[in-house]
């Protein structure tokens, strides 16, 4: 009886979003950014108008604004369906010694004031881009890689995780006291690397910004009867089993699934990773929102193979 309830909730939400998608007006805040402009290019490659704000002019900033600014937001959102929040300050911020006032006003009061021109304009669903960072010294095992799924409790280390982990809670209560469909996505890293590092963040804890819209795209058309929160990375291959054997020794449990990437690391002078600290789990969002990440490890391995057999 549950999974037919399942599967007749997901018919609707299909039939429900493929209607009304081509009315749907999406702002995307942080459109400028490397997740906002994917965001945007998957919303209107879908047949979305898709707005996009930032205080960066760039191709996919429509809007510039400052979300600190409230009369210029609750302006923006009028006649808006649908908000993805990705814009804020970021833990690169932290590094460059931002004051904690920046994190505070921008990720705290930028996100209450979308709150609440959504519930004035009674805009339908508030997508709030999070990150695994909150789950901060949680990760932190001397023994084992830690297994990151939602419901390992957050530890925030600094002012970045703590301004995002009240953002969070913010999302809650307006869920559940003004009855906004709100839900929360913890993103991965997702920022410029090397191959070789890129390549070992994907088995873990990396991910590819189109997976992450892909993701967000896919939170659109759900209703939730509660407030969710999703873990959004590169699906991991590894399971609880492989958690001692990659704190220690990740290069023999990496061969074990994918046997070519000893090859394909040596051909380009890669090295594996020393040790795996944590992965992060995407069950969730894989059950719940259909999510099936493709810009994968395998992805990278098959990418490099073949570069490899055009360079011979």
């Amino acid at each position: 009886m549950k999974l037919l309830y399942e599967e007749q909730m997901n018919c609707w939400n299909d039939v429900f979003f493929n209607f009304t998608k081509k009315i749907m007006k999406v702002l995307v805040t942080g459109s400028a950014g490397k997740l906002g402009s994917a965001v945007m290019q998957r919303l209107r490659s879908a047949g979305l108008t898709a707005i996009g704000a930032d205080l960066i002019e760039s191709p996919y900033t429509d809007v510039i604004l400052d979300i600190k600014d409230k009369a210029g937001v609750l302006n923006v959102c009028r006649q808006i369906n649908a908000v993805i929040h990705t814009a804020a300050i970021h833990g690169k911020h932290y590094d460059l010694d931002y004051p904690r006032e920046a994190f505070v006003d921008t990720n705290i009061c930028g996100t209450l004031n979308l709150l609440n021109a959504s519930v004035q304009h009674r805009i339908q669903h508030f997508l709030y881009i999070s990150t695994t960072s909150v789950y901060g010294t949680a990760m932190v095992d001397p023994l084992q890689a830690v297994w990151v799924d939602e419901s390992l409790t957050e530890q925030p280390r600094d002012i970045y995780d703590i301004t995002k982990q009240a953002a969070e809670q913010l999302c809650k209560d307006f869920f559940y006291k003004e009855g906004l469909h709100t839900s929360v996505y913890r993103v991965g890293r997702f920022l410029p690397e090397d191959p070789n590092v890129e390549a070992n963040h994907r088995l873990y804890r990396g991910l590819d910004e189109r997976d992450g819209a892909e993701a967000l795209y896919l939170g659109l058309s759900h209703h939730f009867e509660r407030f969710e929160i999703f873990n959004i990375s590169s699906s991991s291959p590894f399971t609880k089993d492989d958690l001692i054997g990659l704190k220690k020794n990740p290069s023999e449990a990496i061969i074990k699934l994918y046997p070519q990437a000893a090859e394909i690391y040596k051909i380009n002078g890669w090295s594996f990773p020393e040790s795996i600290d944590r992965l992060y789990v995407t069950d969730k969002a894989r059950e719940l929102l259909g999510y099936s990440p493709k810009y994968t490890f395998d992805y990278l391995l098959k990418k490099s193979a073949s570069s490899d057999i055009l360079r011979v």
